[in-house]
């Protein structure tokens, strides 16, 4: 599988080919079905935890069909996702579809970047407006579940759902803090209606709880499944599962609960070093597998990516490379001072980049580490940046703020462990065919 998808997109099979090692741990997966499970199954139950987290639709409806505008950039204490950014603000709305459509009105921009994405139940992203979606253009969309019939207004664009669940998370650019006003402005004229005749939405019934607890993981995959009856993409599949517990009446047998207990702890950790892309690395960088936001079929890489950095877009839209070891395989530690060299040029893209720092949690997630300079990345947007006279730069990674004028690359780093990404929104062609390299981190 990684060696068609890779060869397709022109990578050198030398070069970024998964190893003999990491193929025959991936055949081995393919013979666990409670393991295949899980990974078909926890994409379902990791959006749906975030959705009641946020909502507190568990009983009631909660805060379902409302948008929820974030509009500070994070910071260290911004632990809702794993993986955040900095670069951006946020409009985040859990929509329930089963009593009819919804309308959203998105605002227009032909100079900011935003992009307003449509995640389905299993995190795949089956729409987009926006800079390079719509060219810029908002309007009127009504926002509909797989079993609805009917036809929109003359006026009204059309987004039909593969899930009676989907998170809608728009991302607006903003440009520094003096920019920040105008990018709320912006946020603000994304609304949201419904008609007043509609049905209240639909609450969870199964919550959440500790993703080890088969009895929890399943109640609540098969109420995300049952919500969806008759849905595309990828429920059909869920039958495949029937013998695990998953799409079944009722909760199994308790040697089938037993199984699961014994399966899920390995299986997460599976999904932590998958997230890694260990196996498409070159120079310490992991270029992302293809895939990301349409994974079709590899609940796999759709499982680590739930884990690790759920509401990941597409790659026509953005690209994530990661960095957690250097280029001698070494793991990334604050206890080390690394540099980064950014080429004349900057980094291939159409919109932006940025360079992000994170610390790693035990359970593998990802957030910023509190620094003195509340800086948690450097990107094309950086202001006072030393650069060469080439318009090159480098970045000073590490725990200790740097010494004279240089401290102005400075971007700090935590006392352990820690994570590296790059972001590139819009990337341009030689991104997307990974003829580019991403340079190497060097230590000093």
């Amino acid at each position: 599988m990684h060696r068609r998808h890779l060869i397709k997109s022109g990578l050198a099979a030398s070069v970024l080919l998964p190893t003999g090692q990491a193929l025959a741990a991936l055949a081995e997966t393919a013979k666990d079905p409670f393991q295949r499970a899980f990974f078909y199954g926890f994409p379902l139950y990791e959006q749906a935890r975030i959705e009641q987290e946020r909502t507190g639709a568990v009983g009631r409806p909660g805060k379902l069909n409302v948008i929820a505008h974030r509009s500070q950039l994070m910071d260290h204490t911004s632990h809702q996702v794993t993986a955040p950014n900095n670069d951006t603000i946020y409009s985040s709305i859990f929509l329930e579809l089963s009593g009819g459509p919804v309308e959203l009105t998105v605002p227009s921009s032909t100079d900011r970047y935003f992009c307003l994405a449509f995640m389905s139940a299993f995190t795949d992203v089956f729409a987009y407006v926006g800079t390079r979606a719509t060219k810029g253009q908002g309007g009127r969309y009504w926002v509909v579940g797989p079993s609805w019939k009917g036809a929109a207004p003359a006026d009204v664009r059309l987004i039909r759902a593969p899930s009676n669940d989907v998170w809608a998370l728009m991302r607006v650019l903003v440009d520094g803090p003096a920019d920040l006003a105008a990018a709320q402005a912006f946020q603000g004229g994304l609304t949201l209606s419904v008609p007043a005749d509609r049905p209240p939405p639909r609450p969870f019934e199964a919550a959440a709880g500790d993703v080890n607890d088969p009895v929890r993981f399943l109640s609540l995959v098969n109420e995300v499944i049952a919500r969806s009856r008759g849905g595309g993409g990828q429920f059909p599949r869920a039958r495949q599962f029937a013998a695990q517990g998953i799409s079944a009446p009722g909760l199994p047998s308790q040697a089938v609960l037993d199984q699961w207990r014994a399966t899920i702890p390995g299986a997460l950790e599976v999904l932590r070093e998958t997230f890694r892309f260990r196996d498409y690395a070159v120079g310490g960088w992991s270029y992302q597998p293809p895939g990301i936001g349409d994974f079709g079929t590899n609940d796999q890489l759709r499982a680590a990516v739930a884990l690790g950095g759920i509401a990941a877009l597409g790659e026509e839209e953005a690209m994530y490379f990661h960095a957690n070891f250097d280029a001698e395989g070494q793991p990334l530690t604050g206890q080390t001072s690394y540099r980064w060299r950014v080429p004349p040029g900057g980094v291939p893209v159409d919109a932006f980049w940025s360079l992000t720092m994170y610390e790693v949690t035990p359970e593998g997630r990802y957030f910023f580490t509190e620094n003195p300079i509340a800086r948690y990345a450097i990107g094309d947007r950086t202001p006072g940046l030393i650069k060469n006279p080439d318009g090159g730069f480098e970045i000073l990674i590490q725990r200790e703020r740097p010494v004279g004028a240089m401290a102005a690359n400075w971007l700090p780093a935590p006392s352990g462990r820690m994570r590296l990404a790059l972001r590139a929104y819009l990337p341009r062609r030689e991104l997307r065919t990974r003829s580019w390299r991403v340079p190497a981190l060097t230590r000093t």
